[in-house]
């Protein structure tokens, strides 16, 4: 939370010192300067953002989110093997629980609806 308020506070506050710079540079006024204010300005808030969201997370969640990146990596390494090669027991097996699953919560839905 305190990450996006950083982020959202010093965004103005980047862009007018980057149009100020620019000046100082005597980059002329128009599109390409609009868009080179508007990208350091944003690359800079949003450095600002994570890294004040990253100093105010415990070590726990940012051990929780590190484990669900690796998790999260195995799973498209696993579906770029399925992508070369979707014959193979593993792309099999995956597909067969997605299937599954799709029909839990499909089922689940339809209950819902008629219990109400």
């Amino acid at each position: 939370m305190w990450g996006l308020v950083a982020g959202v506070v010093s965004y103005p506050a980047f862009a007018w010192y980057g149009k100020r710079y620019l000046d100082g540079q005597g980059l002329e006024r128009g599109f390409t300067r609009t868009v080179l204010v508007l990208l350091m300005a944003t690359i800079l808030s949003s450095a600002l953002a994570y890294g004040v969201a990253w100093m105010a997370s415990t070590p726990q969640s940012r051990n929780s989110q590190a484990q669900l990146q690796k998790k999260g990596t195995a799973m498209l390494a696993d579906e770029l093997k399925c992508a070369h090669d979707p014959a193979s027991a593993l792309c099999q097996s995956t597909a067969e629980q997605a299937n599954a699953l799709e029909q839990k919560l499909l089922s689940g839905l339809t209950g819902n609806y008629q219990n109400q």
